[in-house]
């Protein structure tokens, strides 16, 4: 593309303004800043899931060469305990650091030791003993489920249990029913960048490069840790290799590092190892859905029901929302929607990419694929059947939504018209051939955030730099940000600089949730058109069309211009629900004789708004559904019961999809206006495309084989014997 690409910019599939940085190294990473005298710490982890440390002996550990600290419940500095939670503070509370010797999950992070080089702290931290009180540790879905609860609320606030009419009456009153249990087993992040935290202190404040989702969220957590001025703490993070909801909290790995810093008052570098991050930065639980579906004969829903069972840790609450997705998908009369936790000695889950949904969906478009089967409709017929205008769960109308366009365009790309209903009656040699499909949705949230905008001019060249607290996780938020202001300002995209990814910046929320793109360029086109306005108002000309901030600038005989603003949502946003809808489509070929699963086509169609660059989009769309073929065939964290610890422990035995795992992935964009979920009517992508492609996946599987497959993964153990008999 042009570097001088005539306007407009927004909604061009523009290459990545940091994508030469990235490939040739000069992107910084949290681990990638050094500091003079910079030293190396490592953490200690549990090695029993359950009881008390006895005792901690570090004495041959702090007489190894080079070793500076050896941190324990023994010497660590007291700390007054966190705030109760609420949702106001669960990113920005303290954090006490080995204030006792409970031991809540093998893995949990027991001491810290600082060393002048990495191999010296890794040598010394095998020096340290540590003997245990070991209580027997409550390990097991199965044998732990009976002492489910019902928690307060659910992850984001939504309501533990839903009714509308009768379930149990609209069940009898059906013509076909689907009643079936679904399981959704342990899964990890895995980023490719692992945690990592630099700490430095100079005198009473400190900085922090740390690779995380919530910048804003992490400097007064901090300064809530160490009992600082919020304005004492700065935290870096202009780059994150990925997250996927592992990064959102300021966790006790990072903390440690600060303290330690601290205490040796030398700066201090610390990198989770692999193994580490499958036991202390949280994980997507185990869920057990058991669904109910009825229609009558026309595929009408009569009544759906979706009860979700899941664990918890011993020490703390969290429920993923995974049965929301059935509260507002379709047009059903009478529903029951439930959730219950039960407490494990395992690390307490948290927000994992499209957080309720992505389990949620397998089970809702599963059995809904189930139910066209039984009833013989056309498993896409079925679905525009049941199409809500409004969302059931609230009482509100959609601002938009596209999901019957999303089924029909993708049908007709697809070549679904050419799939037979009856399962394997397509063979391609000794593989079964099929085809699968499954609807998606993902709330659209939208924030307010600040932005600082700096412009400068020498000559005819005038340049702009737009500054906010945001992060770009590898998204693109540099490049759409900086499209934005280019457009809103009459630039080159070449002459706009975007500085992200530091607390001293104006605040905004993080990467999460699927509003950080929507969030952050809003704000951006309002101090664009701040600047514009405020020199029209030094000008006082009137031009005969809209000028552009560098005539502006020439016309006002200014240098250089600075200004700030917020946008916030509008008035009458919460009038409306906010939701991207996507269709899922995919062909898989199961060798009858070995039981393997081959994705070799998959089309996803999704409505999201304004899309602010096709090509960053299509990206976090194709990454979104690579995970999900990753949740359909191979993706398990599987627990030792005996010990709590995970079998899986590497990318050799946690298997995530490779190039040769993903074939040929299409996405396409449903035209879609929606002037009320924000200013640009745009709608975050990066939920949506992982949700439900487990489902779709499986219902191809079942086209392909006759097999259903409701406990993922779908691994070879559980198709081979039965397309054998």
């Amino acid at each position: 593309m042009n570097r001088q690409q005539a306007l407009p910019l927004i909604g061009q599939p523009v290459d990545r303004v940091d994508g030469r940085l990235k490939v040739t190294g000069r992107a910084r990473y949290a681990a990638e800043f050094s500091y003079p005298g910079l030293v190396y710490g490592v953490a200690l982890g549990s090695t029993v899931a359950a009881g008390r440390v006895r005792d901690i002996d570090s004495a041959a550990a702090e007489q190894s060469p080079g070793v500076l600290l050896v941190l324990t419940h023994k010497n660590v500095p007291r700390m007054p305990p966190p705030a109760p939670e609420t949702p106001q503070n669960r990113f920005t509370r303290a954090t006490p650091l080995l204030q006792d010797t409970a031991i809540h999950h093998h893995g949990q992070l027991i001491g810290f030791v600082v060393a002048e080089t990495l191999e010296q702290a890794r040598h010394a931290a095998t020096l340290v003993k540590v003997s245990y009180d070991a209580a027997q540790p409550r390990i097991g879905f199965d044998a732990h489920v009976k002492n489910a609860y019902a928690p307060a609320a659910v992850n984001a606030g939504y309501k533990t249990d839903t009714r509308r009419g009768d379930l149990d009456q609209g069940l009898r009153a059906a013509a076909g029913t689907v009643d079936a249990v679904y399981n959704t087993p342990i899964e990890h992040h895995h980023p490719m960048e692992m945690h990592a935290t630099v700490a430095v202190w100079e005198g009473d404040k400190v900085t922090v490069h740390h690779s995380l989702q919530m910048v804003s969220d992490a400097a007064p957590a901090i300064a809530a840790t160490f009992d600082i001025p919020r304005e004492n703490v700065r935290v870096v993070c202009p780059f994150v290799g990925g997250g996927f909801g592992s990064k959102i909290l300021t966790r006790d790995n990072a903390m440690l590092t600060v303290l330690a810093a601290r205490l040796v008052k030398r700066p201090v570098k610390h990198v989770l190892t692999r193994q580490q991050m499958f036991m202390v930065v949280g994980l997507r639980q185990h869920n057990r859905q058991h669904m109910r579906l009825g229609a009558d004969a026309s595929g009408r829903l009569t009544g759906l029901g979706h009860d979700t069972v899941a664990h918890t840790s011993v020490h703390e609450e969290f429920v993923e929302q995974t049965g929301v997705i059935s509260r507002m998908m379709y047009e059903v009369p009478n529903s029951q929607v439930t959730h219950r936790a039960f407490r494990l000695n395992v690390q307490t889950p948290k927000w994992t990419r499209a957080p309720g949904e992505a389990p949620g969906s397998f089970a809702l478009e599963s059995a809904m694929d189930e139910l066209a089967e039984q009833l013989k409709i056309d498993p896409v017929e079925l679905r525009i059947r049941n199409d809500a205008r409004t969302d059931l769960d609230t009482g509100k109308p959609f601002g938009s939504r596209s999901l019957v366009e999303c089924m029909r365009i993708g049908a007709e790309k697809f070549g679904w018209s050419n799939r037979s209903a009856m399962p394997r009656s397509r063979r391609q040699g000794h593989w079964l051939v099929g085809y699968g499909m499954s609807a998606a949705s993902r709330g659209a949230p939208h924030r307010g955030a600040s932005a600082n905008l700096l412009l400068t001019r020498s000559g005819r060249d005038v340049r702009a730099v737009v500054e906010m607290c945001a992060t770009d996780l590898g998204t693109g938020s540099y490049t759409v940000i900086a499209q934005t202001a280019a457009e809103t300002l009459g630039l080159p995209l070449d002459k706009v600089q975007v500085r992200l990814g530091d607390s001293a910046l104006p605040p905004t929320p993080g990467s999460g949730g699927s509003w950080g793109a929507n969030t952050f360029c809003t704000a951006a086109l309002a101090v664009c058109e701040a600047a514009k306005q405020q020199l029209r108002e030094k000008v006082n000309l009137r031009f005969v069309r809209e000028p552009s901030v560098a005539e502006l600038l020439q016309a006002a005989q200014l240098n250089e211009w600075r200004a700030s603003n917020t946008a916030t949502p509008g008035a009458d946003i919460a009038a409306w629900s906010h939701y991207a809808f996507g269709a899922n489509f995919a062909e898989v070929w199961v060798d009858e004789d070995l039981g393997l699963v081959r994705v070799p086509r998959y089309l996803a169609v999704i409505a999201a708004g304004r899309i602010l660059n096709p090509k960053t989009a299509a990206s976090q769309i194709i990454g979104g559904i690579v995970w999900g073929i990753g949740n359909a065939l191979m993706e398990e964290s599987v627990l030792d019961e005996r010990s709590g610890h995970f079998v899986t422990r590497t990318l050799a035995d946690y298997h995530v999809p490779v190039n040769a795992d993903v074939g040929d992935v299409q996405v396409l964009f449903a035209p879609e206006t929606d002037t009320r979920v924000n200013r640009m009517g745009v709608k975050g992508v990066g939920e949506i495309g992982i949700t439900s492609v487990a489902a779709a996946i499986a219902n191809a599987v079942y086209n392909a084989t006759g097999r259903r497959v409701r406990d993922l993964p779908i691994t070879p153990d559980k198709l081979l014997t039965p397309m054998q008999a």
